[in-house]
């Protein structure tokens, strides 16, 4: 194998990313294998290592973090010949999920020496790239309520009364949504639309979805109950949701959704812009590394 080159991001999973990385490096130099990385200084920093490592002509990079880290070196390869490689060693590891990549070091590094690339779908919503799951609905809303708490507490905390909090304040969304060529209303909790499978960390919420296919799986929740909606959440969890009456599954390679109601939009886990939104396919725009 060619040299690897590696973007890492040293605070990623709490510091995970950084000490499961110096264990690669360690089976690296047992194999004399030839590789050099940079660490990640600040937000966007990533795309930039990565745009420039494809111009220097590093033909294996690797994204060392989780899905934002994923995300920002993924934006520099888009379209070009170089190979994405990932270490998921971030908190979530959302895509890495839906790709079936391994969070062991050394099982991770066994998958970027097999050396077997990948054409995967890459999506737009608005301007921006996204590699896993964009959206909008009840998901943001409990990002944005966590990021409250944080202020006040640690660990798991804040997740979960983000999610009370929203419970509590549970909004219905107004959307109209265009197909190719149907247009249809829906009031509904949320929309999620990917190439993945998971976001938030394991919820399942396109479990029928192949990064490969160049379709987007959409899911749409309708609006319903608060204790309805608990009901449904251990399905929407697990992935066994699809088949319920409340919810609305299907695939497009283009989608146009808006709605009276102010909603950021959810990124691989960053939020930005508002609606109204246009979701478009780049099929298999990005060359990446799996089993």
């Amino acid at each position: 194998m060619e040299r690897l080159y590696f973007i890492v991001n040293p605070t990623a999973g709490m510091d995970r990313a950084k000490d499961s990385f110096k264990e690669v490096c360690a089976m690296l130099d047992e194999m004399n294998m030839d590789y050099s990385f940079d660490y990640t200084k600040n937000k966007g920093h990533a795309t930039e290592l990565a745009v420039a490592a494809v111009k220097r002509g590093e033909r294996y990079i690797v994204s060392v973090g989780g899905d934002g880290t994923l995300n920002e070196v993924a934006q520099g390869l888009v379209n070009t010949e170089a190979v994405l490689g990932v270490l998921p060693f971030g908190t979530g590891n959302d895509l890495a999920k839906a790709l079936d990549l391994p969070t062991d070091p050394r099982e991770a590094l066994t998958v970027l020496l097999l050396e077997s690339p990948r054409r995967i779908d890459v999506g737009i919503a608005n301007d921006r790239m996204f590699f896993n799951v964009s959206g909008f609905g009840f998901d943001v809303d409990v990002l944005i309520a966590t990021e409250r708490y944080k202020k006040r507490f640690r660990g798991m905390i804040p997740y979960l009364m983000g999610i009370v909090h929203c419970l509590a304040h549970l909004r219905t969304l107004h959307l109209t949504i265009k197909d190719d060529g149907r247009e249809w209303q829906r009031d509904a909790l949320l929309i999620s639309v990917g190439i993945g499978t998971h976001f938030g960390g394991g919820m399942n919420v396109l479990p029928l979805s192949d990064p490969f296919d160049g379709l987007f799986d959409v899911c749409v929740v309708k609006k319903l109950s608060v204790l309805r909606f608990i009901r449904l959440l251990p399905a929407f969890i697990k992935g066994g949701h699809t088949g319920y009456k409340e919810v609305e599954y299907f695939r497009t390679d283009h989608l146009e959704v808006s709605c009276p109601e102010h909603s950021l939009i959810n990124y691989d886990g960053e939020l930005s812009s508002d609606t109204p939104v246009t979701f478009r396919l780049l099929p298999g725009a990005l060359n990446i590394l799996v089993k």
